[in-house]
């Protein structure tokens, strides 16, 4: 099993949990830092919702256009690329410590293995 499945998995891993937990009022934000449902910090939440409006809006215009996705990498691809453009700038807007910038450069990391493993499989098509 190669590098990025078993991020993939991880990430998935910390996704159920992040919900489970959600449902007993306890918030869970990357990468394991507990906290009630007000404190996450506003660049963290908003970025996730800015990026889920923009992927979505990204496939709609490709459906509108007669395109599709190749795999479901692809949607993984968009949306962490829109999450990375937008955690960058309300991190910046919101100046936040030096540490705050590593949780971006994670995620830069898992774009970029996602980025090669599509190109990779270019020819797997999985929708």
């Amino acid at each position: 099993m190669n590098i990025t499945k078993v991020l993939l998995i991880l990430l998935a891993i910390i996704g159920l949990i992040i919900i489970f937990l959600g449902l007993f009022q306890l918030q869970v934000y990357f990468p394991f830092n507990i906290a009630d449902a007000e404190s996450i910090p506003y660049h963290r939440w908003q970025s996730v919702r800015f990026a889920t409006i923009a992927t979505i809006i990204y496939f709609i215009v490709q459906y509108l256009v007669g395109s599709r996705p190749s795999s479901a990498l692809s949607f993984l691809n968009v949306y962490f690329k829109f999450f990375i453009f937008f955690l960058t700038i309300l991190m910046w807007q919101a100046n936040v410590e030096m540490g705050e910038w590593s949780v971006l450069g994670f995620f830069v990391f898992v774009t970029i293995l996602l980025h090669i493993e599509r190109k990779s499989n270019a020819r797997e098509r999985h929708w």
